[in-house]
């Protein structure tokens, strides 16, 4: 061995060690020695923390999330973090010592490399020091600094470049502390000396450690920055947190065992014999075996680097804490006026704000196309239809002979799937005006007028005033046989029409209308003033009217059954709901409907400027009997009434939880005498505030389908956006 060892150093000092990339990545051991503790830890202390926090967080579009950022988060992240650090310095350490024998001209296998890690906790410890001051430093400058004083955060990154670049020769100490030859201090000292003993351009084609060091760190942060960049552009999807993972871990270690072999092979160049003189640990061999290129190099040890990823995947598609997972997409506005119904491709999120705007658009998990125009700026309804494209109902204003007549139109429009993917594509560059207005402003496929209301107005009014949006409203469901829709016009005072189409086919392009005159007023309508549920049988249809309190004689809620002959019922429910205003402009208050498993009304409702919801069981399809269930949020944050009801019988109901998240009850009966609280996302405050609005539906696998009026945290769109769209991945959200 004594011989091998000598041979060794005379070809150092005569042809210089092998190059760096050689020595960390030419044989398995160095790669072993660091991946394998690493990856350790982090698959067992991650899963630990996983287990005990699972109540704080979430899967947003496959990648682990915090609800809200607190003391117990907080203290999971930190000690993740140490431990992490203690496996890396543990794991240098070893590395250190499997390249430190390759450039003696020894080899060391993995396990004798660990046991001369365990033997040096000096070396560790200082390693883990080091690691977490390098990373307090990072993270001060840019999760705190940055933030809250930009140009400082950005004069203290700028300044950390040439106080590494001068600090870099230090680094050469570190092969001479783990090879225990120095002390600290002398180690320090004889690195600092280094770039003084250049050893010639064949030796060292950078000519310095510094510059060695320097350019190295540079050039695989570079890389590195440029894989993250690119892992950025995928989809979220499966291979989200295999792919974030792995990016996070891999370059960072192979980073780790480069800049250990520069610093091995610096010092190797300046130190006459062995660095390591004396070893108890390797295994005699040859030096070409020893330090040249061996069968697998790194590859072994990438592949160890990447199990936790691959743990990371499987663990987050199985889901075995039950954690709220989803796909969240951010948009700019999510008025007060809002469906979310499934298509095709993806959801659709129809958003209106009363007589100002009155825009849809498409989503696909975590990415949405451009928002569109609808033709209308009055009451639009959606619903999915069979083909899995969309049904839609607006009504349109008709100009009349002057200014003081005029008509309100109801159209029903239905988009196939393949024309709702045209409709999302960019129109063409060379496209004119027009052919841009008629692509993108209202869904797309031919429109069918279902009925038409005369109506006069004032001389200062027209049809086309924004405030005729409180005249009507509109609604329609598609889970029966054929889709039915309901609507109301005010044509003059609070003498209205109420009116529902039955659908004789799955695309209504031909219907049958029955029509009752009711007294109704509202100042401003929302998707929930009237709502509407086909019977099981397709013949008859329940509908819910909101009225406002404040007219004399209004009932603040009706219930409704209508047939495809003509026949009426109408029952006033108990909507005296105990509770204190909380608000005094309410653009959000209604009635939501949906049927149960046994095909009988359930309602949804809340009044004006209250934040209590009452839940009404009907008894019968008319309702003329209910019980009811009172709901008291946990915030005074109203909103519209969300209500879905899937296979079990059991509501679901959107709501803004005590801790300000988007959260949904799980109802734990038919009659939600008891629920539990699902917390879904943390939200963040924006200029623009809450916009009262909450939307959810479910998909045709059951899973909620959230539209919100809320910038949730963790939100990468523009600061201005304040709308949030969840398509949950499981069931009731992952409640049960």
């Amino acid at each position: 061995m004594d011989g091998s060892v000598s041979d060794s150093s005379q070809a150092r000092r005569i042809y210089g060690p092998p190059r760096a990339a050689v020595l960390a990545f030419g044989a398995p051991e160095p790669a072993i020695a660091y991946a394998v503790p690493f990856a350790g830890v982090v698959i067992v202390v991650a899963t630990i923390l996983m287990t005990v926090f699972a109540g704080d967080l979430v899967f947003a579009n496959s990648e682990v999330a915090a609800l809200r950022g607190g003391p117990g988060v907080l203290g999971g992240v930190a000690i993740l973090a140490v431990a992490m650090a203690i496996a890396h310095g543990f794991g240098i350490t070893a590395a250190t010592l499997a390249v430190i024998a390759r450039v003696d001209g020894r080899r060391l296998a993995a396990r004798s490399a660990w046991a001369g890690a365990a033997r040096r906790p000096g070396s560790v410890l200082l390693a883990t020091l080091v690691t977490l001051v390098i990373v307090a430093v990072v993270v001060g400058i840019v999760a705190v600094l940055m933030p809250v004083l930009p140009i400082a955060g950005i004069a203290a990154a700028i300044a950390l470049l040439p106080i590494g670049i001068v600090l870099a020769p230090l680094l050469l100490a570190w092969p001479l502390i783990v090879a225990g030859t120095h002390s600290l201090p002398a180690a320090l000292a004889a690195a600092w000396r280094s770039p003084r003993a250049f050893q010639g351009q064949a030796a060292e084609p950078l000519g310095s450690p510094r510059f060695a060091v320097s350019v190295t760190v540079v050039l695989t942060g570079l890389i590195s920055v440029g894989l993250g960049w690119l892992g950025g552009l995928l989809p979220a999807g499966w291979w989200t947190p295999v792919v974030g993972v792995a990016l996070a871990l891999v370059p960072a270690a192979l980073t780790q065992l480069l800049l250990v072999a520069v610093a091995v092979r610096g010092m190797a160049l300046r130190v006459k014999g062995p660095l390591q003189p004396t070893s108890t640990d390797s295994t005699s061999t040859d030096s070409t075996s020893a330090v040249g290129s061996r069968r697998g190099g790194v590859l072994a040890g990438l592949a160890v680097l990447l199990v936790p990823a691959v743990v990371a995947g499987a663990l987050i598609a199985v889901n075995p804490w039950s954690v709220p997972a989803y796909a969240a997409a951010d948009v700019s506005r999510v008025w007060n006026s809002s469906e979310i119904v499934q298509w095709d491709g993806g959801t659709a999120v129809l958003s209106r704000l009363g007589g100002e705007d009155s825009r849809a658009l498409l989503c696909d998990g975590a990415t949405c196309g451009p928002g569109h125009d609808m033709r209308s700026i009055l009451p639009t309804t959606i619903a999915p239809a069979a083909d899995g494209g969309i049904l839609s109902a607006s009504w349109y204003p008709i100009e009349g002979a002057d200014a003081t007549k005029g008509s309100f139109e109801l159209r029903v429009t239905h988009s196939t799937p393949d024309a709702l993917a045209h409709w999302s594509d960019p129109a063409d560059e060379e496209a004119s005006e027009a052919e841009v207005s008629e692509k993108w402003r209202g869904f797309p496929g031919e429109e069918r007028v279902l009925g038409s209301v005369d109506s006069t107005f004032r001389a200062a009014e027209s049809v086309f005033a924004r405030s005729q949006q409180s005249r009507m409203a509109v609604a329609i469901d598609s889970s029966g046989p054929t889709p039915v829709i309901a609507s109301i016009v005010r044509p003059t005072a609070r003498d209205s029409i109420l009116s529902v189409d039955f659908c004789d086919d799955a695309e209504c392009t031909s219907s049958r209308r029955t029509s009752l005159p009711v007294q109704w007023s509202l100042w401003s309508t929302n998707s929930t003033s009237l709502d509407i549920a086909s019977a099981s049988d397709g013949d008859a249809a329940v509908i819910t009217l909101v009225d406002d309190v404040e007219e004399d004689g209004a009932v603040p809620l009706r219930v409704m059954t209508a047939t495809a002959d003509g026949d009426w019922t109408t029952e006033a429910l108990d909507a005296d709901v105990p509770g204190e205003s909380v608000t005094d402009l309410d653009t959000s208050h209604g009635a939501q409907l949906a049927m149960n498993a046994d095909g009988l009304p359930v309602i949804l409702f809340r009044g004006s400027e209250q934040r209590d919801m009452r839940l009404f069981t009907c008894e019968n399809v008319s309702c003329s009997s209910a019980d009811f269930t009172d709901i008291t949020p946990d915030t005074e944050l109203v909103h519209t009434p969300a209500l879905a009801i899937d296979a079990s019988g059991r509501p679901l109901i959107g709501t803004i939880d005590r801790a300000v998240n988007i959260a949904i009850l799980s109802c734990d009966d038919a009659t939600c005498t008891s629920r539990t609280s699902v917390p879904l996302s943390g939200v963040v405050a924006t200029d623009t505030g809450f916009t009262d609005s909450f939307a959810l539906s479910l998909d045709d696998q059951e899973h909620p389908l959230i539209a919100v009026g809320l910038r949730r945290s963790g939100a990468t769109s523009k600061d201005t956006a304040s709308g949030t769209i969840l398509e949950c991945t499981a069931a009731r959200c992952g409640a049960d």
